[in-house]
């Protein structure tokens, strides 16, 4: 009895298929490769969203709760807010009830690394005089709010010299008074995110009822 002999590969047969697996393999391994980077670009991008919202929301929150503080130097009234086209300063409610009352908000560029970013100091308690002596309270704490900035440019409305409109800038001192809304425009490269935002925030309070301001007075809350 004869024994068949069982087929068998080429040396050409097996080059081919080693081949065609190789080639299967590498779509296998480049889809794989592109799902992953793909979820990985979302996340990035969720976590950028949700960073942004979260500054853009803190800023909102900060200037809607700016208070017209009124310091009397050398026998001159003023509010404390001092807005220029790239940093502003004023009073805000304080979120911290250790500290309570009122606390000095500031927002500024710095550059760290080669990297310029939008940052936020929280200074209190704001006290008269501190504000006037330009001290910080004791309690400080700064925080990058929004990384990458190119450009940050602040505006505020309101009426100086008989005239309403958008202004470069607004001093507390010569106005007495805060603008009736704040603009902030900048430019920041967040990945796959518009690079040009804008918020415009209303004030609520603009200037202290005058009975307020005799009760601090009474109380000794302000100088003079």
């Amino acid at each position: 009895m004869t024994r068949r002999a069982l087929p068998a590969f080429t040396l050409l047969e097996l080059l081919i298929s080693l081949t065609l697996m190789s080639l299967i393999m590498l779509g296998v391994y480049q889809a794989l490769y592109i799902g992953v980077r793909t979820i990985e670009k979302g996340e990035a991008r969720s976590v950028q969203n949700q960073h942004v919202r979260a500054a853009i929301s803190l800023i909102v929150r900060k200037l809607k709760s700016a208070y017209p503080m009124k310091l009397t130097l050398d026998a001159d009234t003023f509010v404390y807010f001092d807005g220029e086209p790239t940093e502003l300063r004023f009073v805000a409610s304080a979120d911290r009830p250790e500290t309570g009352g009122l606390e000095k908000v500031s927002y500024f560029i710095d550059e760290i690394d080669g990297r310029r970013g939008l940052w936020m100091r929280i200074s209190s308690p704001a006290l008269p005089n501190d504000l006037i002596e330009d001290r910080e309270g004791w309690f400080l704490m700064e925080t990058e709010l929004i990384s990458d900035v190119t450009d940050v440019f602040w505006e505020y409305f309101g009426e100086q010299e008989d005239q309403a409109g958008w202004y470069e800038s607004w001093s507390g001192w010569e106005q007495k008074q805060l603008p009736e809304a704040i603009r902030l425009s900048w430019r920041a490269k967040l990945g796959s995110l518009p690079e040009d935002w804008q918020i415009e925030v209303p004030v609520h309070v603009r200037g202290v009822p005058p009975d307020t301001n005799v009760r601090r007075q009474r109380r000794g809350l302000i100088p003079g």
